[in-house]
């Protein structure tokens, strides 16, 4: 029996951009025409020699044809030490012809022709048009554009040749070429204060599915990539099986208030303000893990060196477990990241390894990478229901942004909508003394103590204290004694 969705897929031309073909769904469809807009600097050249190079290494040709009167040593130069050039083991696989002077006597029709010979003349399956808004300025009327486009496509469809039409024009949706073409595809980039961001959109791709909307791209030596957004291609993941086998916390005390550790493959928020304890037992969390059940601390705020060090503070061996492989650490500073490009490199990390325990300290790194906060809880939903799909128990880390209390102590993070765990961490000043309180909000599918308990956090590690007592208002952030006789169990 043959499986026609494998078929499809192998008819697909893969770009061997990283994360185009995802949004693609496959890769581009062969024997078609497609335009690539952008304005200059948008990387609209190296985007089709990515493209070239990575189907030379499949053994095939392609002829990349300017009409531009930059000249091919130019443009060769800058793209020299591009790993993808770098790599390229035949350099005879993409031919670079120019057919300036070709337009300028003999106009569209000539540019056809040259299209056709050469075309065949070098045995390429992809040929690249650099410049189609010098065909338009060039084109006596609207229709003779038209028509080259529409001849072209018969070209493409009789030769087999899949033909990528780079342009800078900012005409709109309803120009011929626009409509006559098989795929459109935007490069863009804007901006948002003091920082720049690129991305790619893609308008139209006929007779196959894609992953509309902006997603974020990035240029640098190893060439263009392309990061599909989470919540785009996430979202929808099947959670693993379930398994009634709970993960402990590496805190027993805590443990025997959640009916032994925190349900399988399940996340929890553990949210409370600046040092009140919140990695401490994150760190006793990820360093219950083993070779056989990995872990991952994946932060934003506190290099290898520095846990390591908190770590040892608190009696933990952290060192050890990095050593052996049980635990990995990802940091990423909260500067300017891509916040789909964290969690490919997050999900990628947890695949490879089969990570089972995760720790992420600091969510609100993924905010401050985010172009568009509004995406915040999409994406965190999205980003839990990728790692519930993988098994992984997970561990969040969300700041308050009061100490102690305030009108706005109580408006927890986006991670807290998604959660489905949720712990809080406060501070209690009682009798002109400072203590750290611990209150479990949402246990999803458990049982939990509903009372609150202090804790500490020393050289002995995370420890559940005694049960608060005689003191409302812990968790509202306005602790205070009852008076004499009002406590009723005493």
């Amino acid at each position: 029996m043959i499986d026609n969705t494998d078929i499809s897929e192998m008819e697909r031309i893969q770009t061997g951009v990283p994360g185009l073909d995802k949004i693609l769904c496959g890769g581009l469809l062969p024997q078609a025409v497609y335009i690539v807009q952008g304005g200059p600097g948008e990387g609209k050249t190296i985007l089709a020699n990515q493209i070239c190079y990575h189907r030379a290494a499949r053994g095939e040709r392609s002829l990349y044809v300017t009409l531009l009167a930059e000249t091919h040593h130019r443009l060769l130069r800058h793209l020299r030490k591009m790993s993808f050039m770098v790599d390229a083991e035949d350099d005879d696989a993409v031919y670079y012809e120019s057919a300036f002077d070709t337009l300028r006597k003999d106009g569209l029709d000539g540019v056809l022709r040259f299209l056709m010979r050469n075309a065949k003349s070098r045995k390429a399956s992809i040929i690249v048009l650099d410049g189609l808004f010098a065909l338009e300025e060039t084109a006596e009327t609207e229709r003779s554009f038209r028509e080259f486009i529409n001849d072209l496509s018969v070209f493409a469809d009789v030769s087999g040749c899949t033909v990528l039409l780079l342009t800078n024009s900012e005409r709109g949706a309803g120009s011929p070429e626009f409509t006559m073409v098989d795929g459109w595809l935007e490069l863009n980039s804007g901006d948002l204060e003091c920082r720049s961001f690129r991305y790619l959109h893609v308008h139209q791709l006929r007779g196959s599915g894609f992953i509309s909307g902006r997603h974020m791209t990035r240029i640098d030596q190893q060439g263009f990539h392309v990061y599909p957004r989470l919540e785009a291609v996430a979202g929808n993941a099947l959670a693993s099986e379930m398994r009634d086998a709970r993960v402990q916390t590496g805190i027993p005390s805590l443990d025997e208030l959640i009916e032994g550790g925190f349900p399988y493959s399940s996340s929890t928020a553990l949210v409370g303000p600046t040092g009140v304890g919140k990695t401490s037992l994150g760190l006793s969390f990820i360093c219950e893990s083993t070779p056989e059940e990995p872990g991952l601390l994946f932060g934003f705020y506190e290099d290898s060196r520095r846990l390591e060090r908190r770590a040892a503070s608190l009696g933990l061996d952290l060192t050890s477990l990095l050593e052996s492989g049980a635990v990995e650490i990802m940091h990423y500073p909260p500067t300017e990241q891509i916040v789909d490009e964290l969690a490919q490199e997050m999900l990628d990390a947890v695949r490879r390894r089969g990570v089972k325990r995760l720790f992420v300290d600091g969510v609100d790194g993924f905010h401050k990478a985010a172009v568009y906060p509004l995406r915040s809880g999409r994406f965190l939903a999205a980003l839990i229901s990728g790692l519930r799909a993988e098994g992984v128990t997970t561990v969040f880390t969300a700041e308050l942004p009061e100490l102690m209390g305030g009108e706005n102590a109580m408006r927890f993070t986006a991670i807290s909508a998604v959660a489905e765990n949720i712990l809080l961490l406060r501070y209690a000043e009682l009798e002109s003394t400072l203590h750290r309180s611990l209150a479990i909000m949402k246990m999803r599918e458990s049982a939990f103590s509903p009372h609150i308990y202090e804790f500490h956090v020393g050289r002995e590690g995370f420890r559940i204290g005694a049960r608060m007592r005689h003191t409302e208002g812990v968790v509202l952030g306005r602790p205070h004694r009852r008076k004499h006789g009002e406590d009723a169990d005493g």
